[in-house]
């Protein structure tokens, strides 16, 4: 599997989401998915897309037959031959009653806890830093962060045109003059969301610039930026 193609990536993560990814290739993407954090971005993406989608579907009454099989699974059913009573009659209207009232806060439940949880999991993002190219119209990256520096957002604009076999990495520059420290890939197109580390935090809230140097496919092996760096960016400040 091609780690570095993110038509591919992109691809798997709309199945995960939608569910047709199963089986051995699903677990598989699964494990892929703990360990890469870009991996990660995409399904969060697809989730974003399609639950607004999903939310705006009209609910939909299960039939009879899906209740039946719900209650003989939880033992509920009568004893096998035995006919209707008067009591299920007369209690007839009331059961559904109850069954809709059942569905209805099962769905209001998943709803508030899915909004609550995307919320949790989505800190609103400020502006960072924007990535110009001065030999193009378009930036090349704009950043965002969370007010705690924690979690950064890149979003490609268009201004850095993408080099077979080579990577954008961001780094932040500290005001010491101590070395930069890597704040990971930067896309080709799109965006990435990362959580940062404590080590890239801190060198993150040191600095008052970031730059963006050309590596190989995957990033700098040795810590430091060994391509050139081609652009360096003022860090927003904030009150």
């Amino acid at each position: 599997m091609k780690h570095d193609d993110p038509k591919l990536i992109d691809s798997l993560a709309a199945e995960y989401v939608l569910g047709t990814l199963a089986g051995r290739a699903r677990r598989r993407f699964e494990r892929w998915r703990a360990s890469e954090w870009h991996v990660e971005r995409r399904v969060q993406a697809w989730e974003e897309r399609l639950v607004g989608l999903a939310l705006r579907l009209t609910p939909m009454r299960p039939s009879p037959h899906v209740w039946d099989q719900i209650e003989k699974r939880i033992g509920r059913t009568a004893a096998p031959g035995s006919g209707p009573t008067h009591s299920t009659l007369h209690g007839g209207h009331r059961i559904s009653t109850l069954r809709a009232l059942a569905a209805s806060i099962a769905i209001f439940v998943v709803i508030v806890g899915g909004v609550m949880a995307w919320r949790a999991t989505h800190p609103a993002l400020l502006a960072l830093a924007t990535i110009t190219n001065p030999n193009a119209i378009a930036p090349a990256w704009e950043l965002r962060a969370d007010a705690d520096f924690r979690q950064i957002r890149a979003v490609a604009r268009g201004g850095a045109r993408p080099q077979a076999g080579k990577s954008f990495e961001l780094w932040a520059l500290p005001d010491s003059g101590g070395a930069p420290v890597s704040l990971g890939l930067m896309p080709d197109s799109g965006e990435l969301t990362r959580t940062l580390t404590e080590a890239q935090r801190n060198a993150l809230l040191g600095a008052s610039k970031v730059a963006v140097s050309l590596e190989p496919t995957g990033g700098s092996r040795t810590g430091a930026p060994t391509g050139p760096v081609l652009f360096v960016a003022e860090r927003a400040r904030r009150a």
